[in-house]
């Protein structure tokens, strides 16, 4: 009978006699970490601010580039444009970073007062167990904000403290940090903290999160600043248990300078180059207190801006990448083997171009990059294929392995589809289908109404404008002039006073008579009178 153990990184490792792992049995015990984005869902916040459906593909898949070989967009290979929603999405992405020598994925946790945002991957993860995949969170807690270049940005949630939210956001952690996934340095649960220094007591805060982690029976956490846009002060300063590198925040403070030229390219961005960044990274010194390493594969957060102000690590290999990871490794193995943590910038950061999970043009290189820095180490890695339920072995050739990703990305797809189906038909949905149904029929009902009203209003137009017409012929007739006259004589006979004026008025009335009854008939259907009417 072959023995097995829990490896530093998660899942069943079996003894070193065995074949399903590679590297030294007595080599390093590094605990890669890699840095999970849950923002590939839509959430009403995000609808709200981007417009309906905004996930972090839509960001990504609009990027252009900004100079002759700038590699823009950046395109998912193997697990595709996916949708954390789905189960078996974060089962994939598990079963990758798995065969590859990550240890476990830092989720990263967006809590506002008792508010969470993007919420929904982890919580499910919790809920049910799956994926058999370690964690840890690291709590994301600036202001949540936009930006679309430069200069153009505002707020989107913003971020405020009391004691009260303290205990009630401890006391969600906690049942968290009781999951057995959960990774723990020396038996406390590993939790960051993105930017400390937004705290404004932090000692206050983790003195009230260690009372209730004690009330509850586990073990208080163990606490990580992480040295978030230039932060690298000692973090016993705020309480804190060590520091996490973070790169790039923070290149300039160790000498890594922006390339610079007179092209556009270097006015509008700031642009370094990854292998100098990797020269002042192993040269750094150790600091007085415990600092966590952290590599990155790639960097380019093009995505996140509409014309300038992008942030670029350029001429990122995965042969580099694979030299700085080993270097870091095996100047981390000093440690004990519970502190040999080495944190990667990140899993799935797609919109700021730090990502390991494939893509069209590396396909799975910076994560087989990865594999063999830390085989190459010394330390022990699953065989791919050996591990977990999921995993396959490598497929022989490139045609091989395109059709089994397609098969699977089809399968997904077909997947997604039949979820959506079921939500389609929520009992929530219908309701509000009926009432869009009933809207559409007092629609059609106004519609119709409408109709009816129009109808009546040209035929009033038609009868004004006859109407208009008929007066407009009367008032042209000769007997309307006739009858004028006559009806005006006897008034201007009554408004005059008697005397010899009279005889002449009727003698002008008689004449104005006799000379409209001698005038030739009008175009108005009246006949000329004859002598005898006279």
């Amino acid at each position: 009978m072959v023995s097995s153990e829990r490896s530093p990184n998660g899942g069943s490792l079996a003894s070193p006699e065995r074949s399903s792992e590679d590297g030294a049995g007595d080599g390093p015990s590094p605990r890669l970490l890699a840095f999970y984005l849950p923002q590939f869902h839509p959430i009403p916040e995000n609808n709200a601010s981007w417009g309906e459906g905004f996930t972090e593909w839509s960001t990504v898949a609009r990027a252009t580039p900004r100079f002759p070989g700038h590699y823009q967009p950046r395109l998912p290979a193997d697990l595709g444009f996916y949708d954390l929603r789905l189960p078996e999405v974060r089962q994939a992405q598990a079963d990758l970073a798995r065969e590859h020598g990550i240890g476990g994925f830092v989720y990263y946790h967006y809590w506002f007062e008792g508010r969470e945002l993007l919420e929904r991957p982890f919580e499910e993860v919790l809920k049910t167990g799956q994926p058999d995949f370690p964690f840890c969170i690291c709590w994301a807690n600036h202001t949540w904000t936009w930006k679309r270049d430069s200069s153009e940005r505002g707020r989107i949630v913003p971020q405020d403290y009391s004691e009260e939210d303290d205990r009630e956001h401890i006391r969600w952690l906690l049942e968290a940090f009781k999951d057995e996934r959960y990774i723990k340095v020396n038996g406390r649960p590993l939790f960051l903290i993105y930017r400390v220094r937004g705290l404004p007591d932090p000692k206050r805060t983790f003195e009230l999160w260690r009372e209730e982690a004690s009330k509850a029976g586990v073990a208080e956490p163990y606490i990580c600043k992480v040295e978030s846009f230039s932060d690298f002060e000692d973090p016993a300063t705020f309480g804190c248990d060590a520091a996490v590198e973070f790169w790039p925040h923070g290149l300039e403070n160790i000498g890594v300078e922006p390339v610079e030229g007179r092209a556009e390219r270097f006015q509008d961005n700031r642009i370094y180059n990854y292998e100098e960044l990797i020269e002042k990274h192993l040269a750094r010194p150790a600091p007085p207190f415990k600092r966590y390493p952290c590599v990155v594969p790639q960097w380019d957060n093009t995505a996140r801006f509409k014309s300038t102000g992008a942030r670029i690590v350029h001429d990122s290999t995965p042969e580099l990448y694979e030299r700085w990871l080993r270097a870091v490794v095996e100047k981390n193995a000093a440690n004990p083997p519970e502190e040999q943590l080495v944190f990667v910038n990140a899993w799935n950061e797609w919109a700021e171009g730090a990502y390991l999970e494939p893509d069209f043009r590396h396909g799975r290189a910076y994560l087989e990059a990865n594999r063999r820095a830390l085989v190459a180490a010394g330390a022990r890695v699953p065989v791919p294929g050996s591990g977990k339920e999921g995993g396959a072995p490598e497929p022989a050739s490139a045609e091989d392995r395109y059709k089994i990703l397609l098969d699977k990305y089809t399968l997904l797809q077909k997947r997604y589809t039949e979820r959506l189906r079921q939500e389609e038909y929520s009992p929530l949905l219908q309701r509000a289908e009926d009432q869009v149904a009933e809207l559409r029929e007092e629609n059609l009902k106004l519609r119709r109404q409408s109709r009816v009203v129009t109808r009546e209003k040209d035929a009033l137009a038609r009868w004004s404008r006859e109407m208009v017409e008929g007066v407009r012929i009367l008032l042209n007739s000769k007997r309307w002039r006739l009858g004028s006259i006559v009806f005006e004589a006897p008034q201007r006979l009554l408004g005059r006073s008697r005397g010899p004026g009279v005889e002449e008025h009727l003698v002008e009335v008689s004449g104005r008579l006799r000379k409209q009854l001698d005038a030739p008939a009008e175009a108005d259907g009246q006949e000329k009178p004859d002598a005898g009417r006279r």
